[in-house]
C-alpha cells in the first residue's frame, strides 16, 4: 500500500523506489501484487507515463487516510518521542491567509522544520475527507461541523468602509437603511453564487440588509482596492481594512451598528488518532491568538462615525 501511494504521488516507479529505498523492480512487484489481490487495475501505464485509473484514485484516497491513521497510532504509542513531520495540507480563506497566516509561517516552519506545508488559499468551503485536507481555517458559523473537531482562534469585527473621495461625493450613511441610497460592493460566494448578506446590530437585534451596486466580486482583496478607489462602500473584516484605514485611504462608517464579531476556526477531521503534524499546527495557531487579535484591531486613535 505504501509503495502504491508513493508511486501515485510522484507518478514514477523509479522515483518512488528512490523515496522508499527499494529497487524499482521491488516497487513494481509490490504494486502488481496489490492489483492482483484487489482484482482491479490501479494505474494506466504507457512507456512514457503512468496515471491513476478511476479505481486507483478512489483507492489512493482511502490509502492516504489509512496510512495517516497508522502514522498517528504509531506516534501515540511512541508518545512524546514522536516528532511532527510530513506533508500538511491546509485550506484557508484567501484574505485571512494573506494577511494573518503568511506573517506567522516563518515561526511555524522554524519550530517544526520536518513539516512541509501545502497551503491552498481559496474562499470555497472544502470537504476535508473528500479532498484530503488536514486542516481547514474557516470563518463565521459552521453548518457542517458534525464530523469535525473545531477550535476557535480569534474573532474579528465586520465594518463598513468607504474612501474619503466617495464620501465627499455622496456623503456618509448614518443608519443601515440609508445604504439603499449608496453604491455597495457585494461579495459573491463562489460555491453558492449568492451574495454575502450585510449584517448590523439594530435595536438589540442582528438585522440583515440587501444592498446593491454596480460591481460584484468573488475576491476580498479586489473589494478592498475598489473601496479605496471610491467605487463604493464595503462591509469587510477589520484585518483587511486596518492598513488602509491607518493610511487614511478608508474611513469606517456606521460604527454604532457593528454586528457581532465573526469567529475564525481551525477544523480537522474527528478521528481516533490525530497525526502529530495536525496537532502541532492547530496548537501553534491557538498560541497566536494575541497576534491575530492585534491584526484584527483598528488603531485606537482612529475616529469612526
Amino acid at each position: 500500500m505504501l509503495a502504491f501511494v508513493r508511486v501515485a504521488e510522484v507518478q514514477s516507479f523509479a522515483q518512488a523506489s528512490n523515496v522508499l529505498g527499494l529497487s524499482t523492480s521491488a516497487v513494481s512487484k509490490a504494486v502488481a501484487r496489490l492489483e492482483a489481490d484487489l482484482g482491479i487495475k490501479l494505474f494506466h501505464r504507457t512507456t512514457r507515463s503512468i496515471s491513476l485509473t478511476a479505481d486507483g484514485v478512489r483507492f489512493y484516497e482511502g490509502c492516504q487516510q489509512l496510512l495517516g491513521e497508522l502514522e498517528a497510532l504509531e506516534a501515540e504509542i511512541q508518545g512524546s518521542r514522536a516528532t511532527p513531520r510530513g506533508r500538511l495540507t491546509v485550506s484557508v480563506p484567501t484574505a485571512f491567509g494573506r494577511v494573518c497566516l503568511v506573517p506567522i509561517l516563518k515561526s511555524f516552519t522554524q519550530a517544526f522544520p520536518e513539516i512541509v506545508l501545502d497551503i491552498s488559499m481559496d474562499d470555497r468551503t472544502v470537504d476535508l475527507a473528500e479532498q484530503g485536507i488536514d486542516v481547514a481555517i474557516r470563518t463565521g458559523q459552521l453548518s457542517d461541523s458534525a464530523n469535525l473537531i473545531v477550535r476557535q482562534l480569534v474573532t474579528y469585527p465586520a465594518i463598513v468602509c468607504g474612501s474619503p473621495i466617495y464620501f465627499e461625493q455622496y456623503g456618509q450613511p448614518q443608519h443601515p437603511e440609508e445604504l439603499q441610497q449608496h453604491s455597495c460592493l457585494n461579495f459573491r460566494n463562489r460555491a453558492t453564487g449568492r451574495f454575502y448578506p450585510w449584517s448590523f446590530a439594530v435595536d438589540g437585534k442582528v438585522e440583515r440588509y440587501a444592498v446593491s451596486g454596480s460591481v460584484v466580486f468573488d475576491n476580498a482583496d479586489a473589494i478592498v482596492r475598489s473601496a479605496i478607489a471610491g467605487i463604493g462602500l464595503s462591509q469587510m473584516p477589520t484585518f483587511l481594512a486596518a492598513e488602509a484605514i491607518s493610511a487614511g485611504h478608508l474611513l469606517e462608517v456606521l460604527h454604532p451598528y457593528r454586528p457581532p464579531e465573526v469567529p475564525v476556526w481551525a477544523c480537522y477531521l474527528d478521528r481516533r488518532f490525530v497525526a502529530p503534524r495536525i496537532r502541532a499546527f492547530v496548537e501553534f495557531m491557538a498560541t497566536q491568538k494575541e497576534v491575530f487579535t492585534k491584526m484584527c484591531t483598528l488603531p485606537a486613535n482612529l475616529t469612526t462615525t
